[in-house]
């Protein structure tokens, strides 16, 4: 009985993409381009890997109309480059404050009958801070940065 040599795997050339879990995103899936070439999706909170050639890509991920910057990076052969993806700047705290300060508005003026409308224009501006980055900012409305 004869034993074939065991194959050692080769180390290959990945690209990592990491997401990051937020909660205004959670239900949609991010397209990952590579060289304006789409190499697949990433939903909320995944690691995925990609293998590719060694060279020096763009990469820049899109969400319906919205997209990041373009991330240029070189990648070796045997080596591994790891992606970060997610949404825009304080896009996770924005919609949460702003709920947050509706409840003490209503609680406020329903429970201590105070008229503290000045909370309202606080709200108003939490809402329009994304309203920024679904239109004239669709461009960053998704960040990507490479993890060193």
């Amino acid at each position: 009985c004869s034993t074939l040599p065991k194959k050692i795997p080769e180390k290959m050339t990945k690209l990592i993409i990491t997401r990051t879990s937020e909660w205004n995103n959670k239900a949609r899936e991010f397209g990952i381009y590579l060289n304006d070439k789409k190499i697949g999706v990433i939903d909320d909170g995944e690691k995925k890997e990609f293998e590719i050639e060694s060279g020096v890509y763009n990469i820049n991920g899109k969400i319906d109309w919205c997209k990041s910057q373009k991330v240029e990076f070189e990648i070796n052969e045997n080596e591994s480059k790891e992606i970060k993806i997610s949404g825009y700047k304080y896009g996770h705290l924005v919609m949460r404050i702003s709920l947050a300060i509706m409840l003490i508005y209503f609680l406020v003026r329903y429970l201590f009958d105070l008229n503290w409308n000045f909370l309202i224009y606080i709200v108003a501006v939490g809402f329009l801070f994304p309203m920024y980055y679904i239109t004239f900012g669709k461009n960053r409305y998704l960040r990507m940065r490479e993890v060193k």
